[in-house]
């Protein structure tokens, strides 16, 4: 009996101190998962802050291009490559090198300095490590005083730790880490004790000493001063506080610190990415192999665009274990998606032999129902061209019936007139009746009624007309009820007269000159000669 109550309260106890070890594995998957899901949101609005990024640039490259001094000209050459640094090396390098050479024709030693820095960082970020210790060495240190003495040692410190993991070989491997640690070091001194840089230093320099617990107390003070951390540090702090938890093991947390390092990056438009690619090979250890194939591309995009060497051979080493074993995933998927199939085969066939039969018989009713709308369609168009054909008869005839009716009572007139005079013998106010200008103002007359009657049946003629060429070649008649003669030629042709000598006729044109005209027309159109004819049907 005593045994028996010894067993239950030793197994009690078992559970009462496995109940929060549980709690603790769940709350920390929630929110794994929490931000993995956050990070996927993030990095659906990646075009948002992207173009935020953008149109800061551009309007930095305006105002450079009106800068009319040499200080804001360097200003904004600079504010450019800070701009660039971390969103694309090509750029960047570009921008630091422009400044090197305003600050060299200002012979202004400071900005030398400061454009050979910013130089150095450019190169440092794209792996072009060599380079950037020419022009780390070549800077004069007699003018590395306050923010330039900082930056040379923070790029020194860079360079030999790019160069440890570089080359990653002893002994080179720890005289290169020693030098890049004597740097951040005298960094360290020269920042104020207790700002967001000093932590930021003494953090990475804990890490430096496999101090991970007190690295992450420093990390955690630099994220307490709120506001005065910007985005770029945020995801930098983020990635190193993942590191520490990796080391110790906690990958849980370090899964976090880093999709809330690449949430950062992102959110900045930061293509000089560490966070992303680190947090794909993680994910990618738990199984997740869609959401890691996802994060690992999108990690070699944002490091293809900013162009860094070194960053593209890490993602090389991750990227075909991933792809390798989410094919081997897929495969796997297909294979029992293709055993669950054959079950159904023989069901399938049966519905496919009956699809089949079905559409056979009514393959023919669907022809004859294609036959027929398209043969509805051909009659439809028929129809409309056949009333366009009828109004325009019918304005036709009905202005000829007036035309003719005025034109016969003028000549009734000239008659009587004619008549007059011959039985008076005026036979020199006879030769003033019968001039040219008569015959030409008859001509214009028609002209008139031609052109009226015209726009009433195509309203929008002389609108669509000039829209066929450029702004300044476009003309417009003298009136809203009239057309220019080139307008009057194509006007005929819409109304279906093509043959050149029946439009000469009625324009009392030689057929050379109505083809010079029409000539002409397309050749200062912006469409095309062949289709010009047909676009002026289409009005």
């Amino acid at each position: 009996m005593n045994k028996n109550w010894t067993m239950k309260h030793f197994l009690c106890c078992i559970i009462l101190l496995l109940c929060p070890v549980a709690a603790m594995v769940c709350r920390a998957d929630k929110d794994m998962d929490e931000w993995l899901d956050k990070l996927d949101q993030s990095l659906d609005q990646r075009e948002t802050f992207d173009k935020a990024r953008v149109e800061k640039i551009d309007k930095l490259r305006q105002q450079l291009l009106k800068a009319d001094n040499a200080d804001d000209g360097y200003t904004l050459a600079y504010s450019l490559f800070n701009e660039y640094k971390s969103y694309c090396y090509d750029s960047a390098r570009h921008y630091a090198y422009d400044c090197l050479n305003r600050a060299v024709a200002q012979q202004r030693p400071d900005r030398i300095v400061a454009s050979k820095n910013a130089i150095a960082f450019s190169l440092i970020s794209a792996g072009i490590l060599s380079e950037a210790r020419e022009v780390l060495d070549s800077i004069d240190r007699r003018y590395l005083t306050g923010q330039l003495l900082a930056d040379y040692y923070e790029h020194q410190c860079r360079l030999w730790r790019s160069m440890a993991d570089y080359v990653h070989e002893e002994p080179f491997y720890t005289k290169y880490i020693t030098l890049s640690n004597a740097y951040m070091d005298s960094l360290k001194q020269l920042t104020p004790e207790g700002s967001v840089l000093w932590w930021s230093y003494t953090g990475s320099r804990q890490m430096r000493e496999h101090q991970y617990d007190e690295a992450l107390l420093s990390f955690n003070k630099l994220l307490q001063a709120g506001d005065s951390v910007d985005e770029h540090m945020k995801a930098m702090t983020y990635a190193e506080m993942a590191w520490a938890f990796t080391w110790l093991g906690e990958e849980d947390k370090a899964i976090v610190k880093f999709a809330q390092s690449a949430i950062a990056d992102n959110e900045s438009a930061t293509r000089e990415i560490t966070a992303l690619y680190h947090l794909s090979r993680l994910i990618y250890k738990r199984g997740d192999y869609e959401r890691a194939s996802r994060y690992v591309h999108q990690a070699l995009e944002d490091v293809n665009f900013y162009n860094s060497r070194l960053r593209k051979v890490e993602i090389n080493d991750i990227l075909p274990i991933i792809e390798q074993d989410r094919y081997d995933a897929l495969r796997s998927q297909r294979n029992w998606l293709f055993a669950t199939s054959a079950l159904f085969v023989l069901l399938l066939v049966g519905i496919l032999w009956g699809y089949w039969y079905i559409h056979r018989k009514n393959r023919k009713l669907t022809e004859a129902r294609a036959e027929i709308a398209a043969r509805a369609e051909e009659l439809q168009v028929a129809n409309n061209r056949l009333m366009e054909a009828d109004k325009i008869k019918t304005a036709y005839i009905g202005r000829s019936f007036y035309s003719n009716a005025e034109f016969i009572e003028k000549l009734e007139k000239v008659y009587m007139a004619i008549d007059r005079k011959i039985t008076a013998k005026q036979y020199d106010d006879l030769r003033y009746t019968l001039k040219q200008s008569t015959l030409n103002s008859e001509r214009e007359s028609m002209y008139e009624s031609f052109d009226e009657t015209f726009l009433k049946l195509f309203p929008h003629f002389v609108e669509r007309f000039n829209m066929l060429f450029a702004e300044g070649d476009r003309k417009m008649p003298p009136n809203d009820h009239s057309l220019t003669s080139e307008m009057r030629i194509f006007a005929l042709i819409r109304l279906g007269i093509n043959d050149s000598e029946r439009i000469a006729k009625f324009l009392d044109y030689s057929v050379h000159t109505v083809n010079t005209y029409k000539t002409r027309i397309k050749n200062r159109s912006t469409a095309d000669n062949d289709k010009f004819e047909s676009l002026i049907m289409q009005i």
